[in-house]
């Protein structure tokens, strides 16, 4: 008798525990109605790497800026005007808003110049 009581409290006890994840799957099923499966996208004629050019350059401290290096390709990087962090070896330029770089290779394409690469 007392085995038989045993194997129904595991069993009722595995039953619960299947019930409960049932329960979870229920609830964390994806996205809420609306939200997400439309992607992100930026509206036409934004573009999400442009800077503000009066918020252009800041002080930055020396010691971050002898420890930054350029995310590409790790090599250093040369301060110009005390606006932008360049890497003379690809011409990709980082901006320096309000005293913070921007270290996104992204950015750094985007505002590349081919006058700032070394030959």
């Amino acid at each position: 008798m007392a085995r038989l009581v045993k194997k129904l409290l595991k069993l009722g006890a595995l039953a619960g525990a299947v019930a409960a994840v049932f329960q979870g799957l229920k609830r964390f099923n994806g996205s809420p109605e609306g939200v997400g499966g439309e992607g992100f996208a930026f509206d036409e004629g934004d573009d999400p790497y442009a800077i503000d050019e009066s918020t252009l350059g800041g002080e930055v401290s020396p010691e971050l800026l002898e420890r930054l290096v350029c995310p590409l390709d790790k090599g250093p990087l040369e301060l110009v005007d005390g606006k932008w962090l360049v890497n003379r070896r690809n011409g990709y330029r980082y901006p320096i808003t309000d005293g913070i770089p921007v270290m996104l290779i992204e950015v750094g394409e985007r505002y590349r110049s081919e006058d700032s690469i070394e030959r």
